[in-house]
């Protein structure tokens, strides 16, 4: 009963909005009415969705994709992620080398927004979604990093299964 109330709240009679003339909506709210209005739909998706129709999941995936950036800090803010985000010693490094293996000779066609949006969420790295994704981007690994790499790996040979 209580998935139907909050999907009844956010979706009247079932019916699911035009993302699209949704997200222009929520562009002409005001920050606060917006957050509040994007908290709902974030609610939702964590508590019910696997129990969602395939239309009300491919919304919600559409506005999550529009402010990348509020998803983000929901997640960092306002769910146990805050305090389960995984350290790194060097983010600098650890950007650069997304960038060398994600990023560079990719075939298909990364988006380097979600990239960015994914790495915020796992690890704990300051910064906005779009900073981050032009750092992933542009952000080359120099030999000098690399090596740095290679300095603190210990090569093992292995034979076998």
């Amino acid at each position: 009963m209580k998935k139907q109330n909050k999907l009844e709240a956010l979706f009247p009679n079932g019916k699911v909005p035009d993302v699209k003339v949704f997200n222009r909506s929520l562009d002409k709210m005001s920050k606060e009415g917006r957050n509040r209005l994007l908290e709902k739909i974030y609610k939702i998706a964590f508590t019910v969705w696997s129990a969602l129709p395939k239309k009300h999941q491919k919304f919600i995936r559409e506005v999550i994709i529009h402010d990348r950036q509020s998803y983000v800090d929901f997640i960092q803010q306002r769910t146990v992620m805050s305090c389960l985000r995984c350290p790194l010693r060097y983010p600098i490094l650890f950007i650069r080398m997304l960038h060398l293996t994600e990023i560079v000779e990719r075939t298909a066609q990364t988006s380097v927004n979600h990239i960015a949006m994914s790495v915020l969420i796992c690890f704990q790295i300051c910064g906005k979604v779009g900073t981050l994704a032009g750092h992933l981007g542009k952000d080359e690994i120099a030999y000098e990093e690399a090596l740095v790499l290679v300095g603190k790996m210990t090569i093992v040979e292995f034979c076998g299964y």
